[in-house]
């Protein structure tokens, strides 16, 4: 049994990437609001890795599809201009999500009358040294707290190409690489600076670009062999067996035993800046559990009408939406205890929102297909299959002689380009 097993058709979109996008989104929007009820519930109180983990793992699958198969039919300067420019939208995301926790924040202040809401998530620093601090805002060096992800995805998408280059030549040339960098990064602590205050980056790249690099390698996996990761029940057994001692750590607060353990820190610890081995391995245990998933269970036959995938096909406004509203609910739950009316009332209406946009977004891609009509549905589709193509002259001229069959279909050739 293994993903390919799914009944999904080859040739359409895999709804289960966008699904669990929109679980890791869900996730996201709880946990960013600290203290209340749900939070509870979400992945992180059941084993070591979180939703980020999740979210950047599934970024790098699809961007074997969004990017790996232009590059490696030879388009490597389309493929890297494409990423890099996705690069630079996170950016504009960035900095208008962070001017917004600017003046979410700034706004409680003043209508609640709690100066002391400025002292959280890194905005003190703006009032202690402002030139200063401006600086490495717009550097993105001071990245305020619960709005410091995306810049660690914008360095990681600028880096793709570095990936995909090693990739052409092996994909476990790039995981071997990608592993050494993360090793480096852990044990000499290199990170990017954390300018105007010392240390450096929560989210590291450097350290991060290893999960990057693990979803690349299932993303190329399954375009070549039909399936991401294959099925071997002694694997099974082991993932099952390492989510349950993660579940059992985190429900009898068992940390520490793990820091007894005669081992390095990179082995024994739970660091998320540098993504240390637990969590890797808790990471790709989920993973692998749920990649495998029986053909008839509801993991394995997502349709594009569920409302999870609905949510994570458009996972950055989702994202961008849901951090803001998860600022507002900071505000709102300041110096409060926990309270079902209340943090129901917040997270309900928080992810109804992020719904209603999901579904407005979704409303207007088919209606500007319909305006447009038939040239309208050969719209760029990250995750699918069949949409390789970026559509413009270069697309039209490799879709005429076939260069874009650069991926193979027998699972015994090599990812290489057609000659």
């Amino acid at each position: 049994m293994t993903i390919a097993a799914s009944p999904r058709p080859q040739s359409g979109r895999d709804h289960r990437v966008d699904f669990w996008r929109g679980v890791a989104l869900v996730m996201i929007f709880i946990n960013h609001i600290p203290g209340n009820l749900y939070e509870n519930f979400t992945s992180r109180n059941f084993g070591f890795s979180d939703a980020a983990e999740l979210f950047v793992f599934l970024a790098g699958f699809a961007s074997a599809y969004a990017y790996g198969r232009l590059f490696f039919a030879g388009h490597r300067l389309v493929a890297t201009l494409k990423a890099w420019r996705r690069a630079g939208v996170l950016v504009l995301v960035q900095y208008m999500m962070s001017i917004l926790a600017l003046g979410v924040f700034s706004w409680g202040a003043l209508a609640l009358g709690r100066g002391e809401l400025l002292s959280r998530n890194g905005l003190s620093q703006f009032i202690a040294a402002p030139v200063e601090t401006m600086v490495g805002f717009a550097a993105m060096t001071h990245q305020l707290g619960y709005v410091n992800i995306l810049p660690m995805y914008a360095v990681l998408l600028f880096l793709l190409p570095a990936l995909l280059a090693l990739a052409r030549v092996s994909l476990n040339l790039m995981l071997a690489v990608s592993a050494t960098i993360w090793l480096l990064a852990y044990v000499f602590a290199i990170d990017l600076p954390n300018y105007p205050l010392p240390g450096g980056w929560f989210f590291n790249p450097i350290s991060w670009q290893l999960i990057l690099a693990l979803g690349l390698y299932c993303g190329f996996q399954r375009i070549e062999r039909g399936y991401a990761v294959a099925f071997h029940p002694w694997v099974m057994a082991l993932a099952g067996a390492y989510c349950m001692v993660a579940f059992l750590t985190i429900r009898f607060d068992l940390w520490s035993w793990w820091g007894s353990l005669p081992f390095p820190m990179l082995v024994t610890g739970f660091d998320k800046t540098y993504v240390s081995l637990p969590r890797l391995l808790h990471m790709a245990a989920f993973i692998y559990i749920f990649a495998n998933a029986a053909p008839t269970s509801p993991f394995s036959t997502v349709t594009r009408d569920n409302p999870l995938a609905m949510l994570g096909r458009h996972s950055l406004p989702v994202f961008a939406l849901g951090t803001v509203l998860s600022l507002f609910g900071q505000v709102i739950k300041y110096d409060h205890e926990p309270h079902f009316f209340t943090d129901t009332l917040l997270i309900a209406g928080g992810i109804a929102i992020q719904f209603a946009l999901a579904r407005f977004l979704d409303w207007w891609a088919t209606a500007q297909k319909v305006a447009l009509g038939p040239k309208g549905a050969h719209a760029v589709d990250p995750t699918r299959a069949d949409s390789p193509r970026v559509g413009g002259p270069i697309a039209k001229a490799a879709a005429a002689d076939g260069e874009l069959a650069a991926i193979r279909k027998s699972p015994n050739e090599r990812l290489t380009p057609v000659a």
